[in-house]
């Protein structure tokens, strides 16, 4: 596909995006100070509640407003405007209608449940959390596409490789993440039974979010920085 221009808007989104998904799964345990089960049982922490609702918000609204390159008819049968709006509507349903409540793995949060004190649309229903679960999928494989199949068009391809690998580690994050939820509801034990959805959420969220940062040009950015400092 012939290169296309963007606007700097696009550029500015991109990094905006790159940098949300890499601070998600780091900024919640440290202000909660504990590692939960998933990302999304973070909503039921007062403090990270709000860091999660305004990221996972700021995430939709970007990805819906990122219009990227046009649709190449001959080669592409999906747009980029589209793919993000997918995305882009599967994070904020992931923020509107939150996981179940209980399955933290934090005491405090099991106490709010078993109370019966939830925070806003917090839940304790399986089909509400299917849901959830779903829109989750999608928003980080809309992710895991835009890395490898998106980002790896036009005639720059200097950074391909990183693209690509990093829509690989996301499809096999989410293919473990699955195989994780079968062995759980077969009562299976494994070595990660506890926290698999956390590790393999942050490991999909951190690599789409290093690929978004590179397409935006944060290498470039920092080499600038870099050159007028010493200058």
């Amino acid at each position: 596909m012939p290169l296309q221009d963007l606007q700097p808007s696009d550029y500015r989104i991109r990094k905006l995006i790159g940098t949300l998904g890499i601070s998600l799964p780091i900024i919640l345990p440290i202000v909660k100070q504990e590692i939960l089960a998933s990302i999304s049982h973070y909503y039921y922490s007062t403090l990270s509640s709000l860091i999660f609702i305004i990221i996972l918000s700021a995430f939709g609204l970007f990805l819906i407003s990122y219009k990227g390159y046009k649709k190449d008819s001959e080669t592409e049968q999906i747009s980029d405007d589209f793919l993000t709006n997918i995305g882009g509507f599967a994070a904020m349903v992931v923020v509107f209608i939150p996981t179940v409540c209980i399955g933290s793995n934090s005491p405090t949060i099991e106490v709010l449940c078993n109370n019966s004190q939830l925070p806003l649309f917090g839940h304790n229903e399986k089909i509400l959390s299917t849901i959830h679960l779903i829109s989750a999928g999608i928003f980080i494989l809309c992710m895991g596409w835009m890395s490898k199949y998106k980002f790896t068009r036009g005639n720059k391809k200097k950074y391909n490789k990183i693209y690509r690998s990093c829509g690989n580690i996301v499809f096999i994050s989410v293919a473990l993440l699955i195989i994780g939820i079968i062995l759980e509801n077969l009562e299976i034990n494994f070595l990660l039974n506890n926290y698999y959805v956390y590790i393999f959420e942050t490991i999909a969220i951190l690599a789409f979010g290093l690929s978004w940062l590179v397409k935006g040009k944060a290498i470039e950015n920092i080499k600038e920085f870099k050159n007028k400092v010493m200058d």
